[in-house]
């Protein structure tokens, strides 16, 4: 059984040449995968597809080996093009934001977008700005406050660390990927984990010690996508990550510090790459959190207002009690 999809030098894998690999085959193989046969359990590098075994770990009653994919050497340009070309297909679309990283995927992938937001929010009209400057097709889905206040009990329900800011996003990721589902896509691409990679964050600005900062942050991605998978999970769907291919990761490892960031700009190297194919606009927008951008969190703010709560700490408390947690 394969769940994602698997690639060996650049070539995808249909399900059957997957399965008759050996385990290592598989342990040098790229792509976003859980793969289980009689033989075998395998989990892509990174962890990316959700399963209950190890992320990067290829097990066999005899041996365990690590997922090391083995993919060429390439610029940085040519490894995030070839990360988005292969996670193209039928069933997949492109969340954007209007940031560098979701409009350069969406821009690479040529795919149907998706956006949310509240009325008016920043993301919902940054994206619809993005959309209109590539020709893309968007579907954008406006969040209400009722959509909010109903949704927030759910995700509580199914998030695996109930905190603010886990919240804000899980709720953010749930409108979504119920709206991924809403237009029958399986796969949601994204620009998650570029600001890891390639010091997207303003504290990385500010710090002495950017390398070991940003492999830190990468490290942690594992949590993010525990909640991002709890969402997704619910409705039937998964992400995929051009960024965390291994040909792109190893690209930002041997950046040099001015290509992250120079005086205020941060993400320098990517953004050099975006600006070949996004207006000037776009290639060089600062960063918006998703939970600001979307407005979520000001509508959590009134939502916990409205139950008379301080803050949202407390709103969470307040639901969890009441729904027996």
């Amino acid at each position: 059984m394969l769940r994602g999809w698997i690639e060996q030098a650049g070539r995808i894998l249909s399900a059957a040449e997957a399965e008759r690999l050996t385990a290592e085959e598989l342990a040098a193989c790229g792509g976003e995968f859980f793969l289980e046969t009689a033989e075998l359990t395998a989990r892509d590098c990174y962890g990316i597809m959700p399963a209950n075994h190890p992320a990067g770990v290829v097990s066999t009653a005899s041996e365990t080996l690590q997922v090391r994919p083995q993919v060429p050497v390439l610029g940085l340009e040519d490894a995030v093009a070839e990360a988005v070309r292969l996670r193209c297909s039928s069933d997949a679309v492109v969340t954007l934001s209007g940031g560098v990283d979701s409009t350069l995927v969406a821009a690479l992938s040529g795919l149907p977008a998706i956006a949310v937001g509240a009325e008016g929010s920043h993301d919902a009209d940054a994206a619809e700005r993005a959309a209109e400057a590539l020709g893309a097709k968007l579907t954008l889905h406006t969040i209400t406050f009722e959509e909010v206040e109903a949704a927030v009990p759910e995700v509580l329900r199914i998030l695996p660390r109930k905190n603010p800011m886990d919240l804000e996003l899980a709720v953010t990721g749930y409108f979504i990927c119920r709206l991924a589902k809403q237009c029958k896509a399986s796969r949601i691409l994204t620009g998650q984990a570029a600001d890891e990679l390639f010091a997207g964050y303003a504290r990385y600005g500010r710090t002495d010690t950017l390398r070991a900062d940003l492999e830190k942050d990468f490290a942690g991605l594992s949590l993010q996508r525990e909640r991002d998978s709890a969402p997704a999970q619910h409705f039937g769907v998964w992400y995929s990550l051009p960024y965390m291919d291994e040909r792109v990761v190893r690209c930002a490892r041997f950046l040099p510090a001015e290509e992250l960031v120079s005086g205020e700009l941060r993400k320098v190297a990517l953004r050099k790459v975006a600006e070949k194919y996004l207006p000037e606009e776009f290639a060089w927008k600062p960063k918006k959190a998703m939970q600001y951008g979307s407005g979520v969190s000001k509508m959590l703010a009134r939502l916990s207002k409205k139950e008379g709560c301080r803050n949202t700490a407390e709103l969470i408390e307040k639901i969890s009690i009441s729904d027996g947690e």
